[in-house]
């Protein structure tokens, strides 16, 4: 037990972290709060919505699909910068990163409570 424990601890460890890909360490919330927050959520959202959004503009999307898609992408999204929220400096920052994806919460469910 204090092999694994020690190997944990190691320097290599967290260098093996940092290999994993972008869409991992973000999900579980190892990735740096600017990566989460600006290349996943804002970046990323950007492009993913664009793109799903002209599938169902060019009828190659059902709306159904796209909605399900869109609302999982979100979720990943939230999940991520919420779990790396504390990867920051400065920990103010992760307080308003948090107020920022419950106010977005709450604006999406609203969203959709229009669109039904």
């Amino acid at each position: 037990m204090t092999v694994v424990y020690g190997l944990l601890m190691n320097s290599d460890f967290k260098a093996t972290i940092k290999r994993r890909h972008l869409i991992f360490r973000h999900w579980q919330g190892d990735a740096d709060l600017w990566q989460s927050y600006w290349l996943i959520g804002v970046f990323g959202g950007w492009a993913f919505w664009t793109i799903i959004l002209n599938l169902v503009d060019f009828k190659i999307l059902p709306d159904l699909a796209a909605v399900i898609i869109l609302i999982g992408y979100s979720i990943y999204a939230a999940v991520g910068i919420w779990r790396s929220a504390f990867n920051v400096k400065c920990v103010g920052w992760a307080y308003i990163t948090r107020a920022i994806i419950v106010a977005s919460a709450i604006f999406f469910i609203f969203e959709l409570i229009q669109i039904i």
